[in-house]
């Protein structure tokens, strides 16, 4: 005890003479050393993306830790919202592992606000999506005849919108969208997505959504109006509702009310972008990805490609028979045919109809290219879809209980395009 007393006095004695030579400031920043690290993305332990805090920073914005960073000095911090909730923080989840409608909120909302005003996008990741799905024509009532349904591809029971203050709001969506992802301005008035449950129905609903916030000029973030961004040289893309995990494409059913734009970053020394379904069967409709609209053909099921079919307008009735791709289309300009070189330019600029290619009335799939820039597809998808009553159920249609053939597409299925860039 003496020996520890001695040593007490002699540090007490080193720290006075040292601090009658220094000043305040200097002593303290001499015996304690300051850790300084930037609030960069980091991975989570548990796998998710979060923000790099310190310990107590994290706990203080009302995120969770899970794991480390900056060598050890900081927390990886998560951040994960349940419904009612807001945040401002980048990396923000929004998680439901299933939703309960006698206890969970209804409607569920989530608040974004911008990090800081530098911020121009969100990027919406779905990494994980399923609630109620649209309506389906046995739920629709038809007579024989071409009759418009107001409720096939309607998100019905559930919905998930998205409010864009002071702009144009992203498409409302439902049923099965996992893979899937959303570009939209962020507001200065704040974000809200919104999940409208139909609790009369015993659908099972889950989601992890992921927000990423993007500063003005980011590469990753596109500078055109463009719902999907895609940076990669090669990829794939497919319609809201298409479920990928299920092989038999011909269950698919795209929603109604969809306009959007899909673009592509033009890689650098890259002057052309094709596109071809992303799985086709020149019998087998089951494995078919592609199928917007009706056949060009009363009795067959043919392509359709022109502007003149593809009118975009949905007002039908049985003086219109021969012309039945009419409501929805996606549009490439200069589309063409021709995947080696860009001489002919085609003059078609809308694809509908059951097979993806722009000439009318063939029955295989092509590759179909561009060398327009920006490298960008439109997708517009009305309000209605025509649908055949029963007496008609021969005819190569997009109606659920028709049987197409020779390797089409089902008009009410949507698309699953793969996509990839040629050099110059």
């Amino acid at each position: 005890m003496k020996e520890l007393l001695i040593g007490i006095f002699l540090i007490l004695h080193i720290l006075e003479n040292y601090a009658s030579n220094t000043t305040r400031e200097d002593k303290f920043l001499s015996v304690f050393t300051v850790v300084k690290f930037p609030n960069d993305a980091c991975g989570s332990s548990s796998g998710l993306n979060g923000t790099c805090y310190t310990s107590s920073q994290c706990e203080s914005l009302g995120g969770s830790s899970s794991g480390s960073c900056a060598s050890s000095f900081g927390v990886c911090c998560v951040f994960s919202l349940t419904c009612g909730g807001s945040s401002s923080q980048n990396n923000t989840y929004m998680t439901m592992t299933s939703y309960n409608v006698a206890s969970d909120p209804n409607p569920c909302t989530y608040t974004i606000c911008k990090s800081n005003s530098d911020v121009c996008k969100l990027r919406i990741d779905y990494e994980s999506m399923s609630i109620g799905p649209p309506g389906t024509i046995d739920q629709a009532s038809t007579t024989a005849g071409l009759t418009p349904s107001p409720i096939v591809g309607d998100c019905i029971t559930d919905s998930l919108t998205i409010n864009n203050p002071g702009g144009s709001s992203p498409p409302t969506i439902c049923g099965v969208n996992t893979g899937q992802h959303m570009f939209l301005p962020a507001s200065d008035s704040c974000n809200e997505l919104k999940f409208d449950i139909d609790t009369g129905s015993t659908v099972t609903r889950t989601w992890q959504i992921k927000v990423t916030q993007f500063e003005c000029g980011s590469p990753m973030a596109p500078e055109q109006d463009c719902l999907q961004w895609h940076t990669a040289q090669t990829g794939a893309f497919f319609t809201f509702n298409w479920d990928t995990s299920v092989t038999v494409t011909g269950n698919q059913r795209h929603l109604s009310d969809q306009y959007y734009d899909v673009c592509f970053r033009q890689q650098s020394s890259y002057c052309k972008i094709c596109f071809s379904p992303y799985a086709h069967h020149a019998i087998t409709i089951d494995v078919t990805t592609f199928g917007l609209g009706t056949s060009s053909d009363d009795a067959a099921a043919k392509s359709t490609a022109t502007d003149a079919k593809c009118t975009g307008i949905t007002t039908l009735n049985t003086a219109e028979i021969t012309q039945k791709a009419v409501g929805d289309y996606v549009t490439l300009l200069g589309a063409n045919n021709d995947p080696t070189a860009c001489s002919t330019i085609g003059v078609a600029t809308k694809i509908c109809g059951v097979f993806f290619t722009v000439t009318d009335d063939t029955i295989v799939h092509n590759t179909v290219c561009s060398c327009s820039t920006p490298f960008k597809m439109g997708v517009h998808l009305d309000s209605d879809e025509a649908v055949f009553g029963p007496a008609m159920t021969a005819k190569k249609t997009n109606s659920e209980n028709t049987v197409p053939t020779l390797g089409s597409g089902f008009g009410l299925g949507g698309f699953y395009l793969s996509y990839w860039q040629v050099a110059c």
